[in-house]
């Protein structure tokens, strides 16, 4: 019985933490906004221990920050956390792609492009829901180039900078950025797909350095 009720109980917490994370990246909480326990619990109907362990796991994940006696702080990205992700993307996406660059798989890379052609004129507003599938089709373009070094580390590191990234996506991307990105992304797999490697990476390179651009001058003229 006892491991029955903790299943159950760890089932909820995944619950707490999916439904939360969900208004997080939908912007139904706004980041900087603080709220605590009891509205969350009330929000999501659960209980106090689902939604505190889901608070404790997002915490970790740096979606939220907990202040003793304030309450739970919605993550705000700050120019130094955009500066610090953008920095090692910068330094790992374009080496590992010069590196596996014959190993890409082409089918894969056409399918891809044929995935972001479908999305080339679709506009993001400020809700998350409107952005979700552009920031999908975005994460599912990059995880799988580091995928191909085959590096169970690169792949990790990519994975744990995902929902960081897609909190600076919904918070510091005008919406007209999400179509310029889509199509940066068609031109890097252009020159995959053509066995360009030097255009692949230098596209690749730029499109890094325009998308911290974006989240820099967006954060820094932002009125909250």
């Amino acid at each position: 019985m006892a491991a029955v009720a903790e299943k159950r109980q760890g089932s909820l917490s995944q619950i707490a933490y999916d439904q939360i994370k969900t208004m997080i990246l939908q912007k139904d909480l706004i980041p900087g906004q603080f709220v605590n326990e009891a509205q969350l619990q009330q929000l999501l109907g659960l209980g106090r221990t689902p939604v505190r362990e889901a608070i404790l796991a997002l915490a970790q994940d740096n979606l939220v920050r907990v202040h003793p006696r304030r309450g739970i702080e919605i993550t705000r990205p700050t120019p130094k956390d955009i500066h610090d992700i953008f920095e090692i993307r910068l330094l790992l996406e374009p080496l590992v792609l010069r590196q596996c660059f014959y190993r890409v798989d082409l089918q894969w890379a056409l399918d891809m492009r044929g995935q972001l052609i479908q999305h080339q004129d679709d506009e993001a507003s400020n809700a998350g829901q409107t952005a979700a599938p552009l920031i999908d089709l975005d994460n599912q373009f990059h995880l799988a180039l580091v995928d191909t070094l085959h590096n169970q580390y690169a792949s990790h590191l990519m994975r744990s900078l995902t929902d960081y990234l897609n909190l600076i996506r919904i918070t510091a991307w005008r919406p007209s950025r999400y179509q310029v990105s889509n199509r940066e992304h068609i031109a890097i797999l252009d020159a995959i797909i053509e066995q360009r490697m030097e255009d692949a990476c230098q596209l690749l390179s730029d499109h890094i350095q325009l998308s911290y651009q974006e989240a820099i001058n967006t954060m820094l003229h932002a009125s909250f």
